[in-house]
């Protein structure tokens, strides 16, 4: 196989279901959450090993160049590429895909992913994008599933098909977020992995899925330069439509390899705490499942169940868990009667 790797971190996204620790000033991908390093960090260096750091592409907002340049001091300029505003992930793919082939990479691989998931064996994570160098190299793309490991609704899922290789097969379908009784069924059949929202493909590849099922993206998307700050009306004017429902919905060369390695997405306060995410001084008492985070002082949970309690300079969260996706309506409230809290 003669291909190389580049790394593409999408670190865009307001977090706002992590609210109100992420904020848009210091999104959570820039935060310490569960280490000494912070998230964006710890995805880069999953790629220790698998590339150098001169393929390490970041897109971002243009209002975190400086924060990611001080995570990441040995970025490229070239490397770093800052969306003016979010536009979904077909758009960041899209951009970085055109990057490359611009530059002459276009047989190179793309491995796409977000910068806030949690991988406790980078060596697992390296040899399944191996496993899947070589379909990718075919020209398929090729996703990463993860074998569920409980009836979880805040996932899509992917179906697996029939094998084409060892360690590879088709999709067969790719199915929404479901409701607690279709999750149990989805575990119990063992033919449903996570859609983890991570991508191997060419370069090339993706521009012509792209050109194909999303033409109005793709023609602007030729418009936008080789810089790294394209111009804000062209670039707002992108279609904002996910990579999931523009392209792979509806291709017909998708293949899925599952994950050598256990993984969480840090999507909400309740999913943070399968990766004992916390901070500060806790007593609890007939109480379980839950999550507390603050300055410092202690904190008290007596007879409550499947709750965060977060605590910042200015804010004080009290959240039950099957309230944690609408978090995210709390925050545009906010956006319009507080904006300095968010």
């Amino acid at each position: 196989m003669e291909s190389s790797f580049f790394g593409i971190i999408m670190a865009g996204g307001r977090g706002t279901r992590f609210w109100p620790v992420s904020t848009r000033k210091l999104p959570k991908q820039f935060l310490h959450l569960t280490g000494d390093r912070t998230m964006l960090q710890e995805t880069a260096a999953r790629f220790d090993g698998l590339c150098d750091h001169g393929q390490i592409m970041v897109v971002t907002g243009s209002d975190h160049r400086n924060t990611v340049l001080a995570q990441l001091p040995w970025i490229r300029n070239e490397n770093l590429l800052l969306e003016p505003s979010g536009r979904n992930t077909a758009a960041c793919i899209g951009w970085a895909a055109k990057t490359l082939v611009d530059r002459g990479c276009g047989s190179d691989l793309m491995v796409v992913v977000p910068s806030d998931h949690v991988i406790d064996n980078p060596e697992g994570f390296r040899n399944t994008l191996i496993m899947a160098a070589q379909p990718a190299m075919d020209g398929k793309l090729v996703t990463i599933g993860v074998k569920p490991d409980r009836p979880a609704t805040g996932y899509g899922y992917l179906e697996k098909g029939k094998p084409i290789s060892e360690g590879v097969y088709e999709v067969s379908s790719f199915r929404e977020k479901p409701d607690l009784e279709t999750a149990s069924e989805y575990c119990s059949g063992g033919s449903y992995f996570w859609n983890a929202g991570m991508f191997i493909w060419r370069a090339d590849v993706i521009m012509e899925e792209i050109a194909r099922y999303l033409p109005e993206l793709s023609r602007k998307l030729l418009q936008l330069g080789s810089g790294t700050c394209p111009d804000p009306q062209l670039y707002n004017s992108l279609q904002s439509i996910s990579i999931d429902y523009g392209v792979m919905e509806n291709a017909d060369n998708v293949v899925m390899v599952p994950a050598r390695f256990e993984w969480n997405d840090i999507g909400d306060w309740p999913s943070a705490r399968r990766c004992g995410v916390g901070r500060g001084e806790v007593l609890v008492k007939d109480s379980k499942n839950t999550t507390v985070w603050n300055r410092g002082k202690l904190t008290v949970l007596l007879g409550v169940s499947n709750v965060s309690v977060v605590e910042t300079d200015s804010v004080t969260l009290i959240m039950s868990d099957e309230y944690s996706q609408k978090l995210r309506e709390v925050v545009g409230e906010l956006e319009d009667n507080k904006p300095d809290l968010v």
